[in-house]
């Protein structure tokens, strides 16, 4: 069996819809009867801002709030009496919102949207949060054109069980980056293993789902609501920022779809899509500026072979008491900064005609071959074009017959 990460990336189920143009026939519109949206709503000082996304939801879709304090009730009964609130304690904050307060009336729909509101830790994370926002709620209900035309895609699409936002982008985010299960890997493990979900779960492979914000069919999250979740299932307030049942949830809903069937994809508007892929290419180029200049590291073929490389590399510099860089050009300039990257500092650049070369490069002394002793403390890295490194070999030859200390870089 796949793991979600893997067929997300195969089937490329990143989907990106229109806000303000519908893609399916609209005489084929679903019956609003089966969807329903649950929104989880805490801080009542940035409700406004959740409460215009809400704006967008089309008037035959019912709309359900959960809330923990009167003051939340209060705002949301004076601002549309037709809105549904569900009162509950903080205990397990949107996660029980949506598993206990909410699971009976879930039940009774097809296809549902679940939505929280999110606040920022520190003044720091201001702006992360404000984008991790804008990814979740846009993405999920950034019209009422968007909305229709995500629901249509469910109905033209049988495999398609859940629909989430892509993974946060910020300036302290770094779930696009990196691996994301943190310490909630043996958690969901352990509760994929209380479900008898057939999926596979791989700790080197991240989840796909972030956020607890999605569309989904109900019936693909059939055996999450199977369990009997209570309040008490979840962790007390102060709730730790990571490896909590809560983070665990998070994590398995997209292993839950799987075991029932179903396929997980990303879904995004338009406009999001757009931002995106500018903050990305912007971010990828800040990011080679600094692999090049600290790493030699110029494209994804030498970041991808990097690892093994730098490896190699430092097993051949072990050896020696003194490392030469045969060539001192950009092979050899790339060879320089992977040998400070293992922390290994050559004696020196070698090259064929000193005349022709500055005193140094990199602030590393360049010398010709004849300038040397060569001893079995010497070892020599090629760096060089690989049409060019028989003949350094054949010129090192002929300064030490026997001189086997080489090791050719091909990077």
């Amino acid at each position: 069996m796949e793991n979600i990460y893997d067929i997300k990336s195969k089937k490329n189920l990143n989907y990106i819809l229109p806000m303000g143009k519908r893609i399916f026939d609209n005489t084929d519109l679903m019956p609003k009867r089966s969807i329903a949206v649950f929104i989880h709503l805490y801080y009542l000082d940035t409700s406004d801002i959740f409460l215009d996304y809400v704006k967008n939801i089309p008037e035959n879709i019912t709309i359900f709030f959960t809330v923990s304090s009167k003051q939340m009730k209060q705002k949301l009964e004076k601002e549309n009496k037709r809105w549904k609130i569900i009162e509950k304690p903080n205990r397990g904050r949107d996660i029980s919102a949506f598993l206990v307060a909410c699971r009976e009336e879930i039940l009774k729909y097809e296809y549902i949207c679940f939505l929280h509101d999110k606040k920022e830790k520190s003044e720091d994370s201001k702006s992360d949060n404000e984008m991790w926002i804008t990814c979740l709620w846009e993405n999920m209900i950034g019209s009422s054109i968007y909305i229709d035309n995500l629901l249509q895609l469910f109905k033209k699409n049988e495999n398609l069980g859940l629909l989430v936002p892509p993974s946060p982008l910020g300036e302290h985010q770094r779930a696009a980056y990196e691996n994301t299960w943190y310490d909630n890997f043996q958690m969901t493990e352990k509760l994929a293993g209380k479900m008898n979900l057939v999926c596979d779960l791989n700790a080197d492979k991240s989840p796909i789902t972030l956020g607890t914000v999605f569309w989904t069919r109900v019936s693909a999250l059939k055996k999450l609501f199977e369990i009997k979740w209570e309040y008490d299932d979840f962790d007390e307030e102060p709730m730790k920022n990571d490896g909590t049942i809560s983070h665990a949830i998070e994590r398995v809903l997209g292993y839950v779809a799987q075991d029932a069937g179903y396929d997980t994809g990303w879904v995004m508007t338009d406009r999001y899509a757009g931002k995106r892929m500018d903050y990305i290419e912007k971010t990828l180029k800040m990011a080679f500026d600094i692999l090049e200049s600290s790493f030699g590291i110029s494209d994804i073929k030498e970041l991808n072979v990097f690892e093994t490389q730098s490896n190699a590399l430092k097993k051949f510099a072990d050896k020696y008491r003194y490392i030469y860089i045969y060539g001192a050009g950009e092979i050899g300039q790339k060879c320089l900064k992977m040998l400070y990257g293992v922390q290994k500092v050559p004696a020196a650049f070698l090259v064929s005609d000193v005349k022709q070369n500055p005193v140094n490069v990199l602030e590393v002394p360049v010398y010709s071959i004849h300038q040397i002793n060569l001893n079995d403390e010497s070892g020599i890295i090629i760096g060089v074009s690989k049409k060019y490194q028989e003949e350094v070999i054949q010129e090192i030859k002929k300064r030490e017959s026997l001189f086997a200390n080489i090791y050719l870089f091909n990077f």
